[in-house]
């Protein structure tokens, strides 16, 4: 017989090695958000923002070569201390200058910077270019003591780093972070920049100049939000782009197995009775556990499914038209809300309930899991989307196999009521299953369907 994967099993071994550590961890079942929240204030993740400001290099060079343009970059606000900052600063002046930043596109780099002590602590760096228009739309003033200055250096340039020395997994998130990064764009209303190109002014071995201790370049700073909103902004970046998976498991429970298998059948989620804040919440933790990439891979036209199927029902083309799965919070939930204490006593109804021996599996141990290690979480949401795709490879190859030895038809039955999640399995082998390897399918769910059997 056939072994499955299991998603509760992929970081089995894991577990065995930290289970002795932690045999007093809480769990998500019994933690609350205000107990999270205080934990990640404890928590070694930091921010830095950065301007930075081209210096053009004169062409006229002593080998009679043209230099590339400089950059300096100039802290505004940070809650790293002095020495990790300036660490900070070299490892992004080095990035720049060997890589075109693209704005808007992230970058995660593991470095050593010295935090509370002499000796180096790695961390994980996401750092990304934020570039604004030269207009005015954001209410920018740019004065200039080169009236000649390229158009191209007349930009308003910013570089954003958040900095975690505890999470391993950072760029499984990169995505939110990217999201996160736009979010600050509207805060950046006010700069007034003021700035000598100077050629002789650029010197810098490394090509950037540290504009905090050089008073060759004068740059006045006054972003009016700083202090009220952009700080503010930057220090929440752990509870707004890492913590919405443990406040997903507070909000919905051992319910998350109806989640997972909704986002696996590429369902439309509809949530009602939810705050703004958690319905995005449970959407983003509902995208993490979502196949749609591997679904708009395999999935066909209409048309050629029918010429396959020779059916235009509905129910078989179920890929074509997602399934709606509303979830609803019922019973005092905003008043659980509003006091603020994040364990809500609502009830999470979700319509219709699908789920499978596989979702269960995996919704078990995801809710044993520490609430506060998000990184963990996120790669064991990744382990069971491999898990599921694993399964769904070794069931089209017994089908393929099927169609000329039946020792393998029945071992594709076998599989199917083994595997947790056949009927799954089922709809994703319909989107892109040859004539034969859907006659093999047609097959076996007919003799199911008969036995009254069906798959769990």
């Amino acid at each position: 017989m056939e072994s499955t994967s299991d998603p509760s099993s992929v970081h089995a071994h894991k577990d065995k090695d930290s289970s002795s550590n932690n045999s007093d961890s809480k769990t998500t079942d019994g933690k609350t958000a205000q107990e999270t929240e205080e934990n990640s204030e404890t928590t070694k993740r930091y921010y830095a923002l950065y301007s930075l400001h081209p210096q053009r290099v004169s062409p006229n060079a002593e080998d009679g070569q043209s230099q590339e343009n400089t950059s300096s970059l100039s802290v505004i606000a940070t809650n790293l201390t002095a020495g990790a900052e300036t660490g900070l600063r070299k490892t992004i002046a080095s990035w720049l200058a060997k890589d075109k930043a693209v704005p808007g596109k992230g970058k995660f780099t593991s470095i050593g910077l010295n935090l509370e002590s002499d000796y180096s602590s790695s961390a994980i760096c996401y750092s990304s270019v934020v570039e604004l228009p030269a207009s005015d739309s954001l209410g920018f003033d740019h004065i200039t003591a080169d009236a000649s200055e390229d158009s191209s250096e007349n930009r308003h340039q910013f570089v954003v780093s958040f900095v975690s020395f505890q999470d391993s997994s950072l760029d499984l998130f990169r995505c939110e972070f990217d999201q996160y990064v736009q979010g600050l764009i509207p805060l950046l209303d006010k700069e007034l920049l003021l700035t000598c190109s100077d050629p002789s002014l650029s010197s810098d071995t490394d090509g950037f100049n540290n504009s905090a201790s050089s008073d060759k370049t004068l740059n006045v700073l006054d972003l009016t939000q700083l202090s009220t909103d952009i700080q503010p902004y930057l220090e929440q970046w752990p509870t707004s782009v890492l913590g919405y998976l443990t406040r997903t498991l507070q909000y919905v429970g051992p319910d998350i197995e109806h989640l997972i298998y909704a986002a696996l059948l590429n369902a439309s989620l509809q949530i009602s009775g939810a705050s703004a804040e958690k319905e995005e919440d449970i959407k983003r933790f509902f995208r993490c556990c979502s196949l749609s990439t591997l679904m708009e891979q395999l999935q066909p036209d209409n048309a050629s499914h029918r010429s396959v199927t020779g059916s235009s029902d509905s129910a078989d083309l179920w890929q074509l038209q997602a399934p709606i799965v509303s979830l609803t919070f019922t019973d005092g939930d905003q008043q659980s809300e509003d006091n603020g204490n994040g364990n809500s006593n609502s009830k999470v109804v979700m319509d219709p309930a699908y789920s499978c021996t596989f979702c269960k599996n995996a919704a078990d141990k995801l809710m044993t899991l520490d609430a506060s290690n998000v990184t963990k979480i996120r790669d064991f949401l990744e382990s069971i989307k491999l898990a599921f795709v694993h399964n769904l490879n070794k069931l089209k190859r017994f089908l393929i196999q099927s169609e000329v030895d039946y020792y393998a038809l029945y071992r594709s039955l076998c599989y199917l009521r083994k595997c947790g999640c056949g009927e799954l399995l089922v709809q994703y082998v319909k989107l892109d299953g040859g004539p034969e390897t859907l006659s093999v399918l047609s097959a076996l769910e007919t003799f199911i369907k008969d036995m009254n059997q069906p798959l769990t």
